[in-house]
């Protein structure tokens, strides 16, 4: 992972760390009989979720993930998961604001395409959850919210496109840094189509989390996660712009792109059989 990436998850692992501690403290000092006698005990069982995730950091492009899930649990501590799902995903602000300003630059008719701007959309996963650590919240001095703490690592495939900020095949007004068909040069929300060089691909990715599961009664669960989406970059470098503005292909494939990260947190519910 990216250092980006570990500082997002830091925090959730030490507050992993810390809540084992307290579970252990409850075990031995509070109320240990529920803590070492499982209040739940989902192992044997089969469970569906349903999930939707946010993006914890965007650069280029945003994502926001609907997953549906299917576990089974083969002992308490161990399931097996396959999950499969899609992200509705955009370019940002920052992503616009630099293919509007690009178009009117005099100076880049040699350049490299940006890294991390592939979008994911439809894709599947397949991975095995370890929940190593149970224990339980005192919500209210009647109400204790029993847990577990896991982690998640799994692989499958991805759909991915990504839209240019670069290469404009249709230049409508250079000065405006405008590439699509608005009917006002300053509404750009009045464009139905636009012109920037689209990619796409299917490709293999991975997927790590961190969580936790909070029971609800015997059958229903809440699920709290920070997951990271890892996959291979791939962008194009040495571009000609007589080229591109041309519709004709350019420039060549960077050697080294390294990889994409989409950091979500996520929040989900659960219903096991």
């Amino acid at each position: 992972m990216n250092a980006r990436t570990l500082r997002v998850f830091a925090p959730l692992v030490v507050w992993l760390a810390a809540s084992a501690a307290a579970a252990q403290d409850d075990e031995a000092v509070l109320d240990n009989v529920v803590v070492r006698n499982r209040l739940y005990e989902p192992g044997g069982k089969l469970e569906v979720s349903l999930g939707v995730g946010l993006p914890l950091q965007t650069h280029l492009t945003a994502h926001y993930f609907f997953n549906l899930g299917v576990a089974y649990n083969l002992f308490n501590t161990f399931a097996v998961e396959a999950r499969a799902g899609y992200a509705a995903s955009r370019h940002t602000g920052l992503a616009r604001s630099i293919s509007e300003s690009f178009l009117a630059r005099e100076d880049k008719r040699v350049t490299d395409e940006l890294e991390d701007l592939w979008e994911m959309n439809l894709h599947g996963v397949a991975g095995i959850r370890w929940a190593p650590i149970y224990g339980k919240l005192s919500l209210v001095s009647d109400l204790p919210a029993h847990f577990q703490a896991y982690v998640w690592a799994g692989g499958g495939l991805g759909s991915f496109q990504r839209n240019s900020v670069i290469q404009c095949s249709q230049v409508v007004n250079r000065t405006a840094g405008v590439c699509d068909n608005r009917t006002s040069l300053d509404d750009r929300g009045s464009a139905s189509e636009d012109y920037w060089v689209r990619e796409t691909r299917v490709a293999p990715m991975v997927s790590a989390a961190v969580g936790f599961r909070f029971f609800i009664l015997d059958k229903h669960g809440l699920r709290l996660e920070v997951r990271d989406w890892v996959f291979r970059d791939n962008y194009r470098v040495n571009l000609v712009r007589e080229d591109w503005e041309a519709g004709r292909v350019t420039g060549e494939s960077a050697s080294s792109p390294g990889l994409t990260h989409l950091v979500q947190f996520d929040l989900g519910y659960t219903y096991s059989f």
